[in-house]
């Protein structure tokens, strides 16, 4: 059973793109050492060695310093390892290793590329244990390759919890993601930990988990706390009313008719018309408007909302939300209203005020993954436009993980994210990925410039 400490052991936030430091100079840092021993300055050779040695202190240099030559480097097949490892081909990655080494008997690997290696296959493991929903082969795995843990790979620790719940083991789950909260520092995936601990942790254990990370990080307590609100919002917690009193309420104001589901931005003009009431779904939205004119009720006034919102008459619209929510209107329409003002921020490019009715909303799920999409969409392209390419990246892969899929256009956004960032093997397999589905003139042009052409 892999418990607390074991996590605690292995989920090491390392920074992205980090790598364990080469073993040896490579051959362009040998140069100069070369010319001084060629020349027979044995002071210049001594004092370069020295800073050799300083740079590189695993490296063991030959007793005779005559004998200090650069050994040739099998750069091309160094370079299609990590190509392989990116795409996630360890067979043919070990492959390409071993021929590089076989054909370079006086080259040595640098450690970094035996651990790729290991982290790659044993990734390949724990995917096949978990697809095959075998929890424990999951963990041994997971336990033998410690690189699997760390927090860059904090997917892993989520579906290793995901499977230990699925598998009626409640506590196991709990662990692990406590372990995530009391090593990871990213604030994203703290709070994407505790949301997913939503699912099998009693309202003291959620409570417990967002105090622990709110006293890690103290200057992020608001946002932890908000979610936390949010999270005992959506189970009919605290502040919010509980599902008895929402329903209760519900059955004393909801109409004859059951009012329609709102509409998500973006759609079809004639999927938007049905946020009119189901009574007048003959009308437009410019009729409705027009209808709805000058009302005080609330529930009209919400209805003229959805209207004005969906004739892109979006500050009108966002007056009439606010207008409503003062007003009398029951559980649905009041989660509805606080949608559509939190859609019509959206539309502004408002991505902050929206994050905030988020997160007190008694949202249901559909509303919830469409505003959330937004929000994590929007904050994704300012984070990659200001050049905070790592940030780009975590906003976009939070979107694959809300929705289950990222649209193509930001898969090409972050796919130069990882460019830009300087991780050019994940960019490159990121445009392949991309180029496979569908080559057009955008992932050719991404592809040559992570091929460095």
């Amino acid at each position: 059973m892999i418990r607390s400490a074991l996590f605690v052991t292995l989920l090491i936030a390392a920074p992205a793109g980090a790598a364990l430091a080469q073993s040896a100079p490579p051959p362009e840092e040998l140069l100069a050492l070369n010319i001084y021993v060629q020349q027979g300055d044995d002071a210049a050779a001594q004092a370069e060695l020295r800073r050799l040695r300083l740079k590189y202190p695993q490296w063991v240099p030959p007793a005779e310093p005559g004998k200090v030559v650069a050994e040739p480097v099998p750069q091309a097949e160094i370079d299609q390892f990590y190509r392989q490892i990116a795409a996630g081909q360890a067979d043919e990655a070990r492959e390409t290793l071993a021929r590089a080494r076989r054909d370079n008997p006086g080259w040595t690997p640098p450690p970094d590329m035996a651990a790729q290696l290991e982290t790659a296959e044993g990734q390949r493991a724990l995917d096949s244990a978990l697809t095959g929903g075998d929890v424990a082969a999951a963990r041994s795995v997971a336990a033998r390759t410690p690189g699997l843990l760390r927090c860059d790979r904090v997917n892993n620790a989520w579906r290793i919890a995901e499977g230990q719940a699925a598998a009626g083991a409640k506590a196991d789950a709990l662990a692990t993601y406590r372990a995530v909260l009391g090593a990871c520092t990213a604030p994203g995936d703290l709070v994407s930990t505790l949301e997913k601990a939503d699912a099998v942790a009693s309202e003291a254990e959620l409570r417990s988990m967002a105090a622990q990370v709110s006293s890690r990080f103290p200057a992020e307590a608001g946002r932890f706390d908000a979610v936390l609100q949010r999270l005992l919002a959506g189970r009919g917690g605290a502040p919010a009313p509980s599902a008895a009193q929402a329903k209760a309420a519900a059955a004393a104001e909801k109409p004859a008719s059951k009012p329609a589901s709102q509409p998500a931005a973006r759609r079809s003009p004639r999927a938007e018309t049905d946020a009119v009431p189901r009574a007048r779904r003959g009308e437009s939205p410019a009729q409705c408007a027009a209808r709805t004119a000058g009302a005080r009720a609330a529930g009209t006034v919400l209805e003229r909302a959805w209207c004005v919102y969906n004739l892109d008459r979006t500050m009108d619209a966002m007056a009439d939300f606010k207008a409503a929510l003062t007003g009398r209107l029951n559980a649905q329409q009041r989660r509805d209203a606080q949608y559509g003002l939190a859609l019509s921020y959206l539309k502004l490019g408002m991505s902050e005020p929206a994050s905030q009715i988020a997160a007190t909303a008694d949202f249901d799920h559909r509303q919830r993954v469409d505003v959330e999409r937004q929000i994590l969409d929007q904050r994704g392209v300012a984070a990659y436009k200001a050049r905070r390419f790592r940030d780009a990246i975590r906003y976009f892969d939070a979107i694959e993980q809300v929705t289950g899929s990222l649209r193509r256009d930001l898969g090409v956004l972050r796919a130069y994210a990882y460019l830009n960032a300087g991780n050019q093997p994940r960019a490159l397999a990121e445009f392949r990925r991309l180029n496979s589905a569908l080559s057009t003139a955008e992932t050719r042009r991404g592809l040559r410039a992570a091929a460095g052409n």
